[in-house]
C-alpha cells in the first residue's frame, strides 16, 4: 500500500472521529479546549483534539487532514488536496443522508436499526423506531438488539464508556502503518458500530462506523486523482446536492469514480458436503471453516495485488466478499484471476472456482436511491463469469483442465473421505476398517483444523508474500496464497507464527477480561471475528444416542433469510420509485448486521441452555445456517432462533426466517442429509408468505408451529409417566388416524373446511376415553379439553393435533 494511499484511508476513517467525544462531554456545543480550528463545525475541533491526542504521532499529520473536510481551505496544511479528497468522499458517502428528522420530536442521539428502514410493503415505516444501545460490540442481548433511548447523563456516561474503549486502541504504535490502519478500523467496529454519524440532519440510521469506513474506501479509490480533478467533481456533486448542477456537471458526475468489485467462490455445496460418513463429525466442520479462511485469504490476496486497505471491503462471508477499487483496477483483475484460479487448480482442481468481476460507478451512482444499480450490474457481471469459468486462462485452459492425470486409478491411494486419488494417503483408523484411507487435505480438515476449532477462544493470521507450495493439507492451499494460521485456546497462548508476517487476530467470541494473546514482536491487530463453532466431542453416531427417547436419531436443521435477494434490492425502495433510500452504506449496514445474527448471536444461542455440546455447527454465515444435533433438540433450537431473530429484527414484518428439518441416522450420508434439509427448507419456502418451518414432512408457519408445540407438550404430559398422568396411549393413535380420515378427503384443499365422519367418531372415542378415566379427574379433564378444543373449531385442527402425537411417539419411544 502506498504512503498517499494509506494518508487518505486513514484520514477518511477519522474524518468525523469528534461526533464520538462531542457527545460524551457536558458541554457539547462547545469547541474542543486547545484547538484553533476557526469557522470549524464543533465536531471538528473534537476530531482534531482526539487525532493530538490519541493518534500516534506518526500518523497524526496524514489523519489531521480529514478533520478540516469541511473547511478544506482553513487547514493549517500547506497542501489542502487531502482535505479535499475526503471532502468529496464524505458527499458521496453521505449521499444516504434524506429523510429529515421531526426537530419537534426531539433529536434522539441513538442509532435506528436498519431493519427499521426495510420494507417490501407500499410505503417505509415512519414512526415507532428501534434503538440500538450505545455499548462496545458484544454477544449480549443487551448490546445487539433493540432497547429504550437513553436519556440526559446516563446517554453522557455510554458514550464516554465508548470513547474510553477506543482511545487506547487508537493510541496503539504500529510500525507497520498497514496493520495500524486495520486496527482503528476493528477498533471503531467496535466502538462506533452503535453510535449514529448524523441526527442533526438526518434520521439516525447509518453507524460512524460505516460512514466513517465507506468514505476511508472512496478516499482511497480517488486517491490517485489530480487535486483539479478532486476540486472538480467536488464543486459538481455540491451544486447537484443543491439541485444546481449544471449539464457539464452532470457529464462529470457520470464517469467511473470506483469500481465494485464482486469475488464469489462456487463448488462450496459439493466441496462441504460431498463427502463418506467416516470421520463426517471430525471433519466436517474442518472443511466448513478452511473455506471461511480461504475466503478470507483470496480476499487479501485481491487487496495486496490492487494495493487496497482492508476498509476498502464492503462486506466479506458466505465465500464471497465485495469490495471498492479505483476505476483503474479492472485492468488488473485479469492477472489476478488468472492467479488465484491457477492456485486453486493446484490445490482443489476444477472443484473450487473463484468469480471475480465487477462494475463501475460514477459519482452520480452514490446519490441516495442510485447504488442498487450499479450493486445489480456486478451481480449480473460474476453471473456471467461463472459461466465462463477458466476462460481467464486463455491457451492453458485445455492442457490445465482437460489433460489426464499423472497419476490415478489405484484404490489404495483412494482417499475414504473424500474419494478422490491425487494426494498422499495414509491409514484411517476412524472407522477401525482395514481398507480406509485419508488423503492429506481431509486429513489436516481434522488435525490442523477441527481438532482445535471448538476449544479456540482466538485464532492468529499472518500474512505476507504468497509461497509455492505443492499439493497437500489445508494450510499449503493458504500459504500459497499468503496465509498462515494458528488457533489459540485462550490469551495465555503465544503466538508462534514466523515473525515476518502481519499479524491479525481474530476473536472467535468475546475475549474474557477483554485480554488478547501477547506476542514479542510487531503489535497484532486485534478484530471481533465471531464464529459459530461449537462441536461435540463425540462422532455422530454417540450424538445421536443422546435424544432423551429411545427413537435415537439426528436431526438436520437449515435455516435463511426469506427473501434476502428482495429486501437487498427493493427494501430501501424500488429503483424506479421517488422513495428509494438506497445507498452504499445501508447495503453495508444490512449485510453487517444481518452476518453479525448469524455469525455472532447464533454462536450464543447454541452454546447455552438446553443445547450446550449437543450442537453440531456445520456452517452459519451470512443469512443461512446449518446445525446438527440430537433431533429432540432441534425444533426447540429452531423456534428459538427464529423468535430471536425477530427481536433482533425489532418485530419487522418483512424480515423472518425460514427452516426445514430432516431425520438422519448417524452413518447417514452428508451430502444427503444435506439435500433432505434442503429439500425441507424449500417446503417451508412454498408455504405463502413463508415464514415458516418444515417438521415431520409438513410446513408450517412459526405461529402454527408453536401450537403443535404446545400441544405436543401437552400430550406428552398427558401420556406420560413419572412426571405425567399415564393416560391411555391409544389417544395418538386417535389423533393421527382420525387426521388420516379427514386429509384423504380434504384431497388438493387441505385448508379448505369440510364436514366428514371423522368429527363425530373424534366426539365418540375422546368422550368414551375420559369416561374410562373418570378415576382421575385432571386426566379425564384433559383428554376432554382436547375434545372440545377441536369440536369449537369444527376439527380445523386436527393436522396439528396429528402432527403432536407423531411428535410425542418419537420422544416417548422407549416408555411406549
Amino acid at each position: 500500500m502506498e504512503e498517499h494511499v494509506f494518508s487518505a484511508a486513514l484520514a477518511g476513517l477519522l474524518h468525523d472521529i469528534g461526533k464520538l467525544e462531542q457527545r460524551a462531554r457536558e458541554d457539547p456545543w462547545n469547541p474542543a479546549p486547545g484547538v484553533e480550528a476557526e469557522g470549524q463545525p464543533v465536531h471538528a475541533t473534537w476530531s482534531i483534539y482526539f487525532i493530538q491526542n490519541y493518534v500516534p504521532a506518526a500518523y497524526q499529520a496524514a489523519a489531521l487532514h480529514g478533520a478540516y473536510h469541511h473547511h478544506p481551505d482553513q487547514s493549517p496544511a500547506a497542501d489542502h488536496s487531502l482535505s479535499r479528497l475526503v471532502a468529496l468522499a464524505d458527499k458521496l458517502s453521505a449521499g444516504e443522508r434524506a429523510d429529515p428528522p421531526d426537530r419537534k420530536k426531539g433529536l434522539p442521539q441513538q442509532l435506528i436499526t436498519i431493519f427499521d428502514r426495510v420494507s417490501l410493503g407500499e410505503s417505509a415505516k415512519s414512526s415507532n423506531w428501534n434503538y440500538l444501545p450505545l455499548r462496545p460490540l458484544s454477544l449480549n442481548q443487551e448490546a445487539l438488539f433493540p432497547a429504550p433511548i437513553l436519556l440526559g447523563g446516563a446517554q453522557k456516561d455510554a458514550y464516554l464508556a465508548l470513547c474510553e474503549g477506543l482511545r487506547p486502541e487508537v493510541s496503539r504504535s504500529f510500525d507497520d502503518r498497514t496493520a495500524y490502519l486495520e486496527n482503528v478500523l476493528s477498533a471503531l467496529q467496535r466502538y462506533t458500530w452503535c453510535v449514529p454519524s448524523a441526527y442533526y440532519h438526518a434520521l439516525p440510521d447509518i453507524s460512524l462506523y460505516d460512514h466513517s469506513r465507506m468514505t476511508a474506501a472512496l478516499a482511497v479509490c480517488l486517491a490517485d486523482r489530480t487535486s483539479a480533478d478532486i476540486a472538480s467533481l467536488l464543486e459538481a456533486v455540491q451544486r447537484q446536492y443543491q439541485d444546481q448542477a449544471s449539464e457539464a456537471d452532470r457529464l462529470l458526475l457520470q464517469q467511473p469514480v470506483a469500481l465494485l468489485v464482486g469475488g464469489d467462490i462456487s463448488g462450496v455445496q459439493d466441496f462441504i458436503y460431498t463427502v463418506s460418513a467416516k470421520g463426517a463429525a471430525r471433519s466436517l466442520r474442518g472443511r466448513s471453516f478452511y473455506l471461511q479462511l480461504l475466503t478470507e485469504a483470496v480476499l487479501r490476496f485481491v487487496l495486496d495485488r490492487l494495493g487496497l486497505p482492508y476498509n476498502n471491503v464492503i462486506y466479506s462471508g458466505g465465500c464471497h466478499f465485495f469490495l471498492l477499487a479505483p476505476p483503474e483496477a479492472a485492468e488488473q483483475l485479469t492477472s489476478v484471476r488468472q492467479e488465484v484460479t491457477r492456485i486453486l487448480l493446484q490445490h482443489h482442481g476444477p472443484g473450487l472456482y473463484l468469480a471475480l468481476d465487477s462494475a463501475p460507478v460514477p459519482a452520480d451512482g452514490f446519490r441516495i436511491g442510485e447504488f442498487p444499480r450499479y450493486w445489480g450490474d456486478m451481480h449480473a457481471a460474476l453471473a456471467l463469469r461463472k459461466q465462463r469459468r477458466y476462460t481467464e486462462l486463455g491457451e492453458d485452459f485445455y492442457p490445465l483442465i482437460f489433460e489426464p492425470p499423472q497419476k490415478g486409478g489405484n484404490p489404495d491411494d483412494t482417499c475414504s473421505v473424500c474419494g478422490e486419488d491425487m494426494r498422499q494417503v495414509r491409514p484411517f483408523d476412524e472407522e477401525r476398517e482395514e481398507q480406509a484411507r485419508i488423503c492429506s487435505l481431509c486429513d489436516s480438515f481434522i488435525q490442523e483444523i477441527g481438532r482445535h476449532l471448538p476449544r479456540a477462544t482466538f485464532l492468529a493470521l499472518g500474512f505476507g508474500a504468497p509461497q509455492e507450495t505443492g499439493p497437500g493439507p489445508a494450510s499449503n492451499a493458504l500459504r500459497a496464497l499468503g496465509l498462515s494460521f494458528q488457533f489459540l485456546p485462550d490469551a495465555s497462548q503465544p503466538v508462534e507464527l514466523p515473525a515476518d508476517l502481519r499479524l491479525v487476530l481474530w476473536a472467535l467470541a468475546d475475549p474474557p477480561g477483554d485480554k488478547w494473546p501477547a506476542n514479542d514482536r510487531q503489535p497484532a491487530v486485534h478484530a471481533l471475528r465471531y464464529t459459530v463453532n461449537p462441536v461435540p466431542l463425540e462422532t455422530f453416531d454417540q450424538l445421536e444416542s443422546k435424544t432423551a427417547g429411545g427413537f435415537h436419531r439426528l436431526g438436520v436443521l437449515r435455516m435463511d433469510v426469506d427473501d434476502l435477494g428482495r429486501v437487498f434490492k427493493e427494501g430501501f425502495g424500488k429503483a424506479s420509485s421517488p422513495e428509494n433510500r438506497a445507498t452504499l452504506a445501508r447495503l453495508a449496514t444490512l449485510s453487517l448486521q444481518v452476518s453479525l445474527f448469524f455469525e455472532g448471536w447464533i454462536k450464543r444461542t447454541c452454546e447455552s441452555g438446553p443445547y450446550r455440546d449437543l450442537i453440531y455447527s456445520v456452517y452459519a454465515g451470512g443469512d443461512d445456517v446449518f446445525l446438527i444435533g440430537p433431533w429432540d433438540r432441534m425444533p426447540g433450537l429452531a423456534q428459538q432462533i427464529s423468535q430471536e431473530f425477530q427481536a433482533y429484527c425489532g418485530g419487522s414484518p418483512d424480515l423472518h426466517l425460514s427452516a426445514g428439518m430432516a431425520f438422519i441416522g448417524g452413518k447417514y450420508p452428508i451430502y444427503q442429509a444435506a439435500e433432505d434439509a434442503h429439500q425441507a427448507l424449500e417446503k417451508a419456502k412454498a408455504l405463502p408468505g413463508k415464514n415458516a418451518f418444515s417438521f415431520l414432512g409438513r410446513a408450517w408457519s412459526w405461529a402454527e408451529f408453536e401450537q403443535v408445540a404446545n400441544q405436543q407438550a401437552r400430550l406428552e404430559k398427558l401420556v406420560g409417566g413419572e412426571e405425567g398422568l399415564e393416560g391411555p396411549q391409544a389417544i395418538l393413535q386417535v389423533l393421527m388416524r382420525l387426521a388420516q380420515v379427514q386429509e384423504s378427503r380434504a384431497g388438493k384443499s387441505p385448508r379448505r373446511l369440510i364436514f366428514g365422519p371423522w368429527m363425530w367418531l373424534g366426539m365418540y372415542q375422546l368422550s368414551r376415553m375420559a369416561e374410562r378415566a373418570k378415576e382421575k379427574p385432571e386426566l379425564a379433564s384433559a383428554i376432554l379439553a382436547i375434545r372440545d378444543e377441536l369440536n369449537q373449531n369444527d376439527y380445523r385442527t386436527l393436522h396439528q393435533w396429528a402432527a403432536a402425537a407423531r411428535w410425542t411417539q418419537l420422544k416417548l419411544r422407549k416408555k411406549l
